[in-house]
């Protein structure tokens, strides 16, 4: 039953959904941890050693997000300051030089191609097809645009919250339409786009890859950025609508998480507020990669179900679980089917052949 119990979690219709890098490695997109060795190519040796300083979450090494969001904090404190540092590699014009330097490694790193993925389709559609299903939500954490290029080649009807072609500006209204008759996709890209640029006039606007050249990107964008840019709301809408999805009052409301090794504490501290909150009819239910420390990192997600009255369930790579979703016979019956791996997780859901 374990195995028809994850299909039914999938495609509940009050299940929404947050997608970390894991889920794009199906579609030869880098890991952060990739796209983390790419940005350390071109790092003078003070941003080279800042990175190999700063502490990652948990027991991970620290990351190119946790660069940027220590950056991002010196560069708020340079900026307040009246006379600015004596060294120049600490003013705020290299920091925004480094910024952007980061930005564009990334962006060359994931690549701005418009290419849809087979499991990725299969899967939209696969919850697509549930008739009870009409408003359908995935929040995103990654740059690429596989989800958006999948959906689009698949005939799928969606928004990610811009209106427009050419020059797309963001419009929050976009995410109010639910379809009455066919089912209706809400992409919310909680980091950004690589096809996500900083137009001339502060505002976030979406262009096709063709059309991007050089300009600044707006990608790597966790909280703290708004110390950076005038236009963060559009951040603060996204993680605000990620928020209020999670509060939810369905009593089947439930999040499942594919791809995302919880190591942003903005996210992490969402999904506790939205189970803890009041009345909360929240249960999350999350599929991990392991990581060296296994003990260390089952410890963690112990820690966390214990602070969200255990209703926060991880299932970490074919080793152990976490939480009450299964006993010791349901584990038996998905282990070692490698479902913290996207394509598996479709396989089970679709019974496709995995390509």
């Amino acid at each position: 039953m374990s195995l028809q119990w994850i299909v039914e979690w999938i495609t509940d219709p009050n299940t929404c959904f947050l997608f970390g890098a894991g889920c794009s490695l199906c579609a030869n997109k880098p890991s952060i941890d990739s796209l983390t060795e790419k940005v350390k190519e071109n790092l003078p040796q003070s941003v080279l050693d800042l990175l190999n300083d700063l502490r990652g979450h948990g027991n991970r090494p620290a990351n190119v997000e946790d660069l940027v969001n220590y950056l991002l904090r010196m560069r708020h404190l340079a900026d307040s300051r009246k006379t600015p540092f004596e060294k120049d590699d600490w003013k705020v014009e290299f920091i925004d030089a480094q910024l952007l330097g980061i930005q564009k490694s990334i962006v060359e790193g994931v690549g701005v191609g418009w290419n849809s993925c087979s499991h990725h389709e299969r899967f939209l559609t696969r919850l697509a097809s549930a008739r009870s299903r009409k408003s359908i939500d995935l929040f995103s954490l990654n740059y690429d645009t596989v989800l958006e290029a999948s959906l689009e080649h698949s005939s799928l009807r969606y928004t990610d919250g811009f209106v427009g072609s050419e020059n797309a500006y963001f419009e929050p209204a976009a995410f109010d339409h639910i379809s009455e008759s066919v089912a209706f996709f809400r992409v919310y890209k909680l980091h950004g786009s690589v096809n996500w640029i900083r137009h001339e006039d502060e505002t976030v606007r979406r262009r096709p890859g063709s059309s991007l050249g050089d300009a600044p990107r707006a990608v790597v964008y966790p909280a703290e950025q708004k110390y950076l840019q005038t236009q963060y709301g559009v951040y603060e809408t996204l993680m605000r609508c990620f928020r209020d999805r999670l509060r939810d009052r369905d009593k089947n409301n439930k999040l499942v998480v594919l791809g995302y090794s919880f190591g942003d504490e903005h996210i992490n501290m969402a999904i506790e507020d939205g189970i803890r909150i009041a009345d909360s009819n929240l249960t999350v239910h999350a599929f991990v990669g392991p990581e060296n420390d296994v003990d260390a990192q089952k410890g963690r997600f112990e820690a966390m179900a214990s602070r969200c009255d255990h209703r926060l369930n991880v299932v970490i790579g074919d080793i152990c679980h976490v939480g009450p979703a299964f006993d010791e016979a349901g584990w038996k019956e998905i282990e070692g089917k490698g479902l913290w791996k996207f394509e598996n997780l479709v396989t089970l859901l679709t019974g496709a052949t995995n390509e």
